[in-house]
């Protein structure tokens, strides 16, 4: 825990200091405008999977763990419903328990008492399988969730009589478990509210939280939330309303921020970029993120069932090789991010706390990454890929491909959200494929709808990215276990599941969604920084060895915060704190 925590505090302290209003006094304001995103899919803290739903979640509720920002700009963990962040305890067969003693009459925000059994309900209810949450497997660090997750059982966290302490016990010691206390899938959630209504979490009169802000309005239009007077640290909250407007339209943000009715937003147009940066210097931010922006192949994909495996892991690589990184970063999506070939991103760090993870990627563990970004080796690239294809005509017999184009290769559908980048993306691997004689159909899709169509696996291809979600390379390879919520490639899922018998440690016979499945399990229960990292390396090998997954850059993040606004902060995870700002008064 300690070296996962002292990255996290090295890295928000260098992106912090760099922050609008990361300094200074805050003075009291009755109301602020801030918009994060669309209407979200959700905002019920178990089934969200967004970074915007976050934002959200973590203002209406709070859970053991916090996040603050530190007097010299860093970002910590702190104690949050619990008095303060507790030690493991060894138990026998290396697992340990935490035990968090729970601050003195906590309250819901309708007034009615919290207790530990409140987590304890929240936390099964994440867990079982007629919840079906994205994010369930992240409780699979804690005993009894096989038990749970399959309804045949509860996790091994006990409340105590009085419901002033929570134990919980862990199948090994995780280094990063307070900050699973910090996620929004980890809050707890009232049971009289939640239980039987499945509507909860779309009405402000039952979306009862704990946290800093009560939901107060909520539509299709925007979000009302309105300070807390239950909320235990109510004092350090500054303003006395957030109104979160609702929109994914990024020339509408940027105007609705020049004309003052947004004093935040989130995104701004890429082909404006230049301009807003000459007219707003201190205003326009980007900073680091922990995060990939990727392109996602759907293994159950319909338009490549009629070839092998084997030929279609071909073709998702030369479709990858077939783009130019560089040309991506610089003219289209402009905001410093860096290209991307691997999936774990850059700043995660590897076994000695020291050495970057992506120092030691590749299958040579190099460094190299998964296939070159170099200007220079762009040309290479494009042969290798058109190498790949000439071969899959060859044994598949399904197109031909000949002088350097494809004709009879399937249509395939890239489905996208909307946003200037996103669609400029989406146009410029449309015009390179074209080259090539691959026709790629492009979907854009309204926000929600998106992640519901992603989710089900239909679609060829699809936009993609992810933002760590805790400060450890695990958060971008236990994503891809069969049974998580987060699995769009669909590792395991459906006809997948018979595909390629694959071993990572000697024992053949399993396909290779079984044999991922156990080298995550063992990556989990390992206790030697050494041997799980390495495992971590040998599993990033497995998912690039795919081609489902096809990294295009290394995320940064950029948004507009007035001047106006003191005591703002952002994490590299995504989310946004405004619950301690205020207005320069």
């Amino acid at each position: 825990m300690k070296k996962s925590l002292a990255l996290i505090l090295a890295i928000v302290t260098v992106l912090c200091l760099a922050l609008t209003g990361c300094g200074g006094n805050t003075t009291s304001a009755s109301q602020m405008t801030v918009c994060v995103g669309p209407y979200p899919d959700t905002i019920d803290p178990a089934l969200n999977s967004a970074v915007d739903g976050a934002t959200y979640v973590i203002h209406a509720f709070a859970g053991l763990v916090g996040y603050e920002k530190a007097e010299d700009g860093s970002l910590k963990l702190v104690a949050d419903c619990a008095k303060e962040l507790p030690q493991a305890e060894k138990l026998d067969g290396g697992k340990v328990s935490y035990t968090f003693e729970l601050k003195d009459d906590l309250k819901w925000s309708d007034g009615t008492a919290l207790t530990a059994a409140d987590f304890v309900w929240a936390w099964n209810r994440a867990v079982a399988p007629e919840t079906a949450a994205d994010y369930g497997y992240m409780f699979d660090v804690i005993e009894g969730y096989d038990k749970a997750s399959a309804g045949e059982g509860e996790l091994n966290v006990t409340a105590s009589e009085d419901g002033k302490s929570l134990t919980i016990v862990l199948n090994s010691d995780v280094p990063y478990f307070l900050e699973l206390c910090a996620f929004p899938t980890y809050m707890p959630v009232k049971k009289d509210v939640v239980e039987g209504n499945d509507a909860w979490a779309t009405k402000a009169d039952t979306y009862i939280g704990n946290g800093p802000y009560k939901v107060t309005s909520f539509d299709q239009g925007q979000m009302i939330m309105e300070k807390n007077q239950y909320y235990h640290n109510v004092d350090a909250v500054v303003t006395d309303k957030i109104v979160w407007p609702f929109n994914e339209d990024d020339s509408s943000l940027l105007a609705n921020y020049k004309n003052g009715s947004y004093l935040f937003i989130d995104n701004v147009p890429n082909d404006q970029i230049k301009t807003i940066e000459a007219e707003y210097p201190t205003e326009y931010q980007v900073m680091g993120q922990l995060g990939t922006y990727y392109v996602s192949f759907n293994m159950n994909d319909p338009a490549l069932a009629d070839f092998t495996p084997e030929e279609q892991i071909s073709i998702r690589k030369a479709l990858a090789l077939l783009l130019e990184r560089n040309y991506i970063c610089s003219d289209i999506s402009k905001a410093g991010e860096q290209p991307a070939n691997s999936f774990v991103p850059i700043d995660m760090t590897d076994a000695d706390g020291v050495t970057e993870f992506v120092a030691t990627n590749g299958v040579n563990r190099d460094g190299k990454g998964y296939f070159s970004i170099s200007k220079d080796d762009y040309a290479a690239n494009c042969d290798e890929a058109v190498k790949l294809l000439e071969a899959v005509a060859k044994s598949s017999g399904k197109f031909t491909f000949t002088d350097g184009k494809a004709e009879g290769f399937p249509t395939m559908i890239y489905i996208t959200n909307e946003g200037t980048n996103h669609e400029a993306l989406a146009t410029y691997m449309q015009g390179v494929y074209a080259k090539y004689g691959i026709t790629m159909q492009i979907e854009v899709q309204e926000w929600n709808t998106f992640l519901d169509t992603r989710k089900a696996g239909d679609y060829s291809f699809a936009r993609n990215g992810w933002l760590s979600d805790y400060n450890d390379p695990i958060s971008f390879l236990d994503m891809w276990i069969s049974e998580s919520g987060n699995n769009d490639c669909q590792f395991g899922k459906d006809n997948h599941a018979t595909y390629a018998a694959y071993s990572y440690n000697g024992k053949d016979g399993l396909t290779w969604a079984e044999s991922y499945d156990k080298l995550i399990a063992d990556i989990k229960a390992s206790n030697d920084p050494a041997t799980r990292f390495a495992l971590m390396h040998q599993a990033e090998d497995m998912i690039m060895s795919t081609g489902a997954i096809c990294p295009i850059y290394y995320y940064t993040d950029q948004y507009m915060c007035s001047d106006s606004i003191e005591g703002f902060f952002a994490s590299p995870l995504g989310y946004k704190y405004f619950m301690y700002a205020g207005i320069k008064g």
